[in-house]
């Protein structure tokens, strides 16, 4: 593995960090560490809430007790435990001791799950009864509870270091299990400037993302769902919102109808069907593009999770308290629903924002949310799309932050300019002040840039300057 290099960059400055144990940053496991964890549950995977800390309470049904204490304990949307083993330092007996505990919490009934919950929440200060923690799980994860979801839990170990045999057994178990069993090997390391301590987490194994890339063959004659594939729908319906928001699939303010799926029961489904029947905006909703509320619900114009509502709507048509894969019930004009459109294709056709770049003229800039507005999705996916397009069109490096700078890690597409986008920018005759804001007199509108686009106006002089 090559050496990572991390500098405190201020101004044209850039200080080296110095890579240090956490031992030697002064931070401990138990106090620092895992409270980092509680706070931060993303270190350990995306979607992932804390059920609870420094578990220890096991025992057999004849009383034998065992005082065997857990890390953490988490929950992921798709329903799946997560069990996280923390070391400060590098453990080569580290994946046993997760193993034990999988194996343990294999056993955890979702009752269990609700009462340990609200035991550590209202450890914490939060005084919560269990009935409130299994509302609050069963808000968390999309769909339902899943026994044979429970029984597999993941295995996420985090240590500054992997050693070999770690690795090793990791991948075996992974592999002779036909990836049933799904264990993490995520790192972190801790990096002084100065008097001020930073530390980095970093994915070790599987390498993420990489399913999505290799192609296998298709498996033919499939007569029942398995935990992995149930885990794979349950997954991509924790995902779906997410994938939608970060590659721009579908426009702020896209309507979308309910349509109830078919893991519940018909009757259930007619009564849904009835219930929106009195009240036709109880069956439409629009798209909001924020993670936390995607959807705009025309039933109390109040915007929800899509889970979270369906479990809503569940109970108010049948009166029954249980809940489906939201993202799978809502259906866009195209007659595709969310966890089809997330999965099925992972880019949007970006050619109306290209059009717009093409608009700008040389000694203009505009920012991200202008053209946001335009193309009616969130400013931070027209700033990814840009940053990691090959075909947009010269004048991209027109477009800026909302402050008038250039975006952080600015890079050409081209490797034959050697010049940064501010020195470009200036010699088009962008002006730039002190702190390197561009003159706000020379952005043009997102009306201006849509007028434009509507008069099929393209600037001339489109070329970099040299």
């Amino acid at each position: 593995m090559g050496q990572d290099l991390v500098y405190l960059v201020e101004g044209s400055a850039a200080t080296p960090a110095v890579r240090v144990s956490l031992a030697e940053a002064g931070l401990k496991e138990r106090e620092d560490l895992q409270e980092w964890v509680v706070a931060h549950p993303e270190v350990i995977a995306d979607g992932v809430r804390v059920i609870t800390i420094e578990y220890d309470r096991w025992s057999t049904g004849s009383g034998t007790s065992a005082r065997q204490r857990l890390d953490v304990l988490g929950l992921d949307r798709a329903g799946r435990l997560v069990v996280v083993e923390l070391k400060r330092e590098r453990d080569r007996d580290i994946h046993l001791q997760a193993l034990t505990y999988a194996a343990l919490v294999s056993r955890f009934t979702i009752a269990t799950l609700a009462s340990v919950h609200a035991d550590f929440l209202s450890r914490r200060g939060q005084p919560t009864s269990p009935d409130e923690a299994m509302a609050h799980l069963r808000d968390h994860v999309e769909g339902d509870f899943d026994a044979e979801m429970l029984v597999n839990p993941r295995i996420v170990l985090l240590a500054a270091d992997h050693p070999p045999q770690v690795v090793t057994a990791v991948d075996w178990l992974c592999t002779v299990s036909g990836h049933r069993l799904s264990i993490e090997l995520r790192t972190m390391s801790a990096w002084r400037v100065g008097d001020r301590i930073a530390v980095q987490f970093d994915s070790m194994y599987p390498i993420v993302g990489i399913d999505d890339m290799l192609l296998s063959p298709a498996e033919a004659n499939a007569t029942t769902t398995t935990v992995a594939e149930k885990t794979t729908e349950a997954t991509r319906a924790a995902n779906t919102v997410q994938r939608i928001i970060d590659n721009g699939l579908l426009a702020i303010g896209a309507a979308l109808t309910l349509q109830p799926t078919t893991e519940i029961p018909a009757d259930t489904r007619a009564a849904i069907e009835a219930w929106v029947a009195e009240e036709p905006s109880r069956g439409r909703a629009a798209w909001t593009a924020d993670s936390a509320g995607p959807l705009r619900w025309e039933g109390d114009g109040n915007t929800w999770r899509p889970t979270t509502l369906i479990r809503h709507i569940i109970k108010q048509a049948s009166g029954l308290d249980r809940g489906g894969r939201g993202p799978a019930w809502w259906i866009t004009e195209a007659g595709t629903d969310l966890t089809a459109l997330a999965y099925g294709r992972n880019t949007r056709d970006w050619t109306d924002l290209h059009h717009l770049i093409e608009q700008l003229h040389p000694g203009e800039w505009t920012n991200y949310g202008e053209l946001a507005q335009i193309v009616a999705v969130p400013a931070i996916s027209v700033g990814q799309h840009i940053a990691t397009c090959p075909e947009c069109p010269f004048g991209a490096h027109r477009v800026m932050t909302s402050t008038g700078k250039p975006a952080d890690g600015f890079r050409w597409t081209d490797p034959t300019i050697t010049q940064t986008c501010q020195e470009v920018l200036t010699v088009e005759g962008v002006t730039f002040d002190s702190e390197g804001r561009a003159n706000p007199s020379q952005k043009v509108s997102a009306a201006t840039l849509q007028h434009r686009r509507k008069l099929g106006t393209i600037p001339s002089q489109n070329a970099a300057a040299t």
